[in-house]
């Protein structure tokens, strides 16, 4: 017979799901509104063998597996929740040595906890023994119970006999673990500060009460001899209950105990070298199985303060957006048919797609994720008739929320070692957190709670970051070849957007700051080190301490003068209307350079030699486009250009021609995406885009934001802000 290890059962919170089966694909399962419950537990399993941790969050329809991959250093494992913040991680025990994780997803290591048992025959367990909601040592060994507190007191009991399986649960509710056997198929419990006689039916339990010791003890049989018992609080009341594992696979669930006869079987297989666990899960009703206790509250308070998003009809009269329209309800078609049936297809069903363990690396994962999630909002938001190719509206709004909730659940902000405060992390939580926006009041709270609290972190981290510079004052490069306009011009869209959903939040004042200094920083360019210019208050030749576009206006990245990184001028344009769909002021600080920079695309001719033939302009006829010293990513790439056109077309002098270039990228993305019935645009291979990790997911993101940049044509008028401000800090406070 299998060993087994129970967990705590701490104050948590529960999680649920509905699935929708929709025409011609299965639509990713979807969480439901409702209030907070008490303690909750969820099934798990862990093995020291493989190193793999899996939890379950199960729903009526759905159920989220995530899986949590560690050393496999031996001993027996352990889920629990070892620091009180709600969540269970990963423990293990080794001949008396406890080892411990924080990590509720993506890998972990492992951390010496304690040292305390170690002799044969000891079976290790975790309890809530003194409320403390942190994880307490337990050893049993032949009716010999041993516990090492968390607070550091130690208990003794003596319960049960050789052979028996030990559990530990709170099984009257007063939020106290206390201990159990199971013998065979019958289970006895013991109540330490019982009040009186426990009321169960005489025919299905022994019972009995000490009124003297206050303790009470239950007797009853349920499952089957042979089968695995666990225990915990399955349906939220508060209480533990029984759960029997059968064939490694099959958990019957008893209801209560005075509904013992009631069960609910569900299957969560458990691998031959793995040990059924119980884990703890601590967020709302339809939430993030690993969002800690803190996080979840802040959450729900600042989803509170959101802003609701001003957005446009889309404009459909606008020279190439016809094609665009077109091309992004093929493309999202594509999309959405390709992740429930290929890439993320083990997960449609489930409420959280897990893409931290479900990808190669966090760009993958979480930036081609947010890319199609805008991609689906942009349509959802600007048409009252998305006519996505193959998908009906509910669907697309479905598969929406799915990508926004799984990808702010796993965020660091909410998700002990999840994604996020990284490099390119802004620009993915903007990216996600925008789509949010765009369809807030089609979100349940929970998942509010968690796009809000990601969108703060990672504005809190950015503004603290704030600018870099390439090269210095005196023209010397501090990273050979490679500007940081990309990066700084990122950074500065999550100070702007959470500045424009949460616009009276403590840190607003930062925000604006920070994304005003970044501003100015991301296309600086030599020339302004010498130009009396003043921008929101900052004299501009004083204050720089640097540059990152050169005189020109072109780019410098991956040692070559670089268009894919020049059209990330579109940063500061995409942080204006951000700010427009919140009915704010603009400052002047998002338009510095920016036209300059746009020319560089357009207008600013490259002779040959000494750059490469034919030479020209980097935009050329038919939508094609000229890279003057080599590519980066590939020759064949419209849609890269079109979000830039589209921002250009709305903000950009006439004369840069950005209405003509738009509908040429437009016209030859679309060309592109028809020379398939799947509604993909790239051909196979590397020669038109080389980038692995999402090519037709980034196009989708250009080709919306160019959408929502048209909506804007025709929409509010924009406010310009050119008032000083005296705090803003020009120098770089950039970690990672």
């Amino acid at each position: 017979m299998k060993k087994f290890t129970s967990v705590a059962v701490c104050a948590a919170l529960v999680s649920g799901s509905i699935g929708l089966v929709a025409e011609g694909i299965t639509s990713p399962a979807v969480a439901q509104n409702s209030k907070v419950l008490d303690a909750h537990n969820i099934p798990a399993s862990g093995s020291t063998v493989s190193g793999t941790w899996t939890v379950w969050s199960p729903g009526p329809q759905g159920t989220s597996k995530a899986t949590i991959a560690m050393p496999a250093n031996g001993g027996i494992p352990l889920l629990a929740d070892w620091n009180g913040d709600g969540v269970s991680t990963p423990g293990r025990y080794a001949e008396g040595q406890w080892s411990t994780s924080t990590s509720a997803v993506k890998s972990g290591t492992w951390q010496d906890k304690a040292t305390f048992g170690g002799q044969p025959g000891d079976i290790p367990l975790t309890a809530n023994m003194d409320r403390d909601g942190k994880a307490d040592l337990g050893i049993f060994n032949n009716g010999q119970w041993q516990w090492q507190l968390s607070t550091g007191n130690v208990k003794t009991a003596n319960f049960g006999a050789a052979g028996d399986q030990p559990v530990t649960g709170d099984w009257d509710g007063n939020g106290v673990d206390d201990i159990g056997v199971v013998r065979g198929n019958t289970w006895m419990l013991l109540i330490t500060g019982a009040q009186q006689k426990p009321k169960l039916s005489k025919k299905r339990f022994s019972t009995t009460f000490d009124p003297n010791t206050k303790i009470a003890t239950i007797a009853f049989t349920f499952g089957q001899e042979g089968q695995i018992a666990v225990a915990g609080d399955w349906n939220g009341d508060g209480k533990a209950t029984p759960a029997m594992i059968a064939n490694s696979s099959t958990w019957t669930f008893m209801e209560n105990l005075k509904k013992s006869r009631k069960t609910t079987q569900r299957t969560f297989p458990v691998s031959a070298d793995a040990l059924p666990l119980v884990g703890a899960q601590a967020t709302t009703l339809g939430g993030c199985p690993t969002a800690t206790k803190s996080a979840t509250k802040k959450g729900i308070k600042l989803a509170r303060t959101v802003s609701q998003a001003r957005t446009p009809q889309g404009n459909r009269n606008i020279a190439g957006n016809q094609e665009i329209l077109a091309t992004l309800r093929d493309g999202v078609g594509y999309t959405i048919n390709s992740d429930v049936t290929k890439r993320l297809r083990s997960r449609a069903q489930m409420p959280f797609n897990d893409a931290l363990t479900t990808e190669r690396n966090d760009e993958e994962s979480i930036r081609r994720s947010a890319n199609s999630a805008l991609a689906s909002a942009v349509l959802l938001a600007t048409l009252q008739k998305p006519k996505v190719t193959g998908v009906k509206k509910n669907e697309l709004l479905d598969y929406t929320r799915w990508q926004i909730r799984s990808i702010a659940c796993q965020h660091v902000s909410s998700t002990s070692r999840g994604w996020g405060n990284s490099w390119q992390s802004a620009l993915w939580a903007t990216t996600t957190g925008q789509a949010a926006w765009l369809v807030w009041r089609q979100l349940s709270r929970a998942e509010q709670a968690l796009v809000a609290t990601m969108v703060v972190a990672e504005a809190d981290a950015a503004a603290e970051r704030g600018p870099r510079y390439f090269r210095n004052r005196l023209g010397q490069e501090s990273s050979s070849g490679d500007s940081f306009s990309d990066e700084v011009s990122w950074d500065l869209l999550s100070p702007a957007l959470a500045l424009s959903m949460m616009p009276k939040h403590p840190h607003a004042t930062q925000w604006r700051d920070s994304m005003i200094a970044m501003g100015i920083a991301a296309f600086a360019r030599p020339g302004d080190l010498t130009n009396n210019r003043t921008v929101n208050g900052v004299n501009v030749n004083l204050r720089l301490p640097g540059t990152n576009a050169n005189e020109d206006g072109t780019v410098t990245n991956h040692g070559i003068v670089n268009p894919d990184y020049t059209q990330n001028v579109q940063h500061l344009w995409w942080a204006a209307t951000a700010l427009r769909s919140a009915n704010q002021k603009v400052p002047e600080a998002l338009f510095f350079n920016a036209d300059i920079v746009y020319r560089a695309l357009g207008v600013i001719e490259f002779e040959s030699p000494p750059y490469a033939a034919p030479g020209g302009t980097v935009y050329k006829p038919g939508g094609q486009i000229y890279y003057p010293m080599g590519k980066s990513w590939g020759t064949r790439r419209p849609a890269t250009f079109v979000g830039v056109d589209g921002f250009a077309n709305l903000y950009a002098a006439p004369d840069t021609k950005a209405s003509f270039y738009l509908a040429e990228h437009a016209y030859d993305t679309r060309g592109m995406q028809q020379r398939f019935t799947s509604g993909q645009i790239y051909a196979p291979g590397n020669d038109e885009d080389s980038y692995k990790l999402g090519k037709e997911e980034y196009a989708l993101q250009q080709l919306a934001l160019a959408w929502w940049a048209g909506a804007w044509k025709s929409g509010p008028s924009l406010e310009v802000d050119r008032k000083s401000y005296p705090n803003i800090r020009m120098d770089s406070g950039y970690t990672f």
